[in-house]
């Protein structure tokens, strides 16, 4: 395992984006600039970009997400 585990990243990226829909909702809805949506955006755009364009091959296929995610749990799950 390596110490900067991209698959993990890669998930974790995964997760920002719908954690910004909902800063943006929130911002939208008290009517104020949504700081936190464009921070997790772009965070989220960084991990998952540096996670693709680092993968060895042709990077990630979007629809191996699933498989991606129960082997990267498999891997931490304590045994």
């Amino acid at each position: 395992m390596d110490m900067l585990d991209r698959d993990l990243l890669f998930l974790v990226g995964l997760v920002f984006f719908p954690l910004a829909f909902v800063a943006l909702v929130s911002a939208w809805a008290d009517r104020r600039f949504p700081w936190a949506a464009l921070i997790l955006v772009v965070l989220g755009g960084l991990v998952v970009g540096w996670a693709q364009f680092t993968h060895p091959g042709d990077g990630y296929d979007w629809r191996n997400v699933p498989n991606l995610l129960l082997e990267t749990a498999a891997r931490y799950w304590p045994r």
